[in-house]
């Protein structure tokens, strides 16, 4: 589960991204562009995989691929929904 203080990270001015309880590299960060409203990241360690978290004027949308799925294919999903 995502902690609400792990959404102040993930929407604030300093970012820092756990998910949840995952550390994350930040791969792009377009989150606050508009237009774009998204960010890449990807886990670290051993099962390493791909996340992409758009953002809506409501909510976050956090999109989890599979090990070895690009992000890239994430990043399009999200811009679809």
């Amino acid at each position: 589960a995502i902690s609400p203080q792990e959404v102040g990270l993930i929407t604030g001015p300093d970012r820092k991204a756990t998910v949840a309880g995952k550390k994350c590299s930040v791969i792009r960060d377009n989150l606050l562009v508009e237009e774009d409203d998204v960010m890449d990241i990807r886990t670290k360690g051993g099962d390493s995989r791909s996340i992409c978290i758009g953002r809506t004027s409501r909510a976050l949308i956090f999109l989890m691929g599979k090990r070895g799925v690009h992000g890239g294919a994430l990043n399009k999903k999200v811009h679809e929904m």
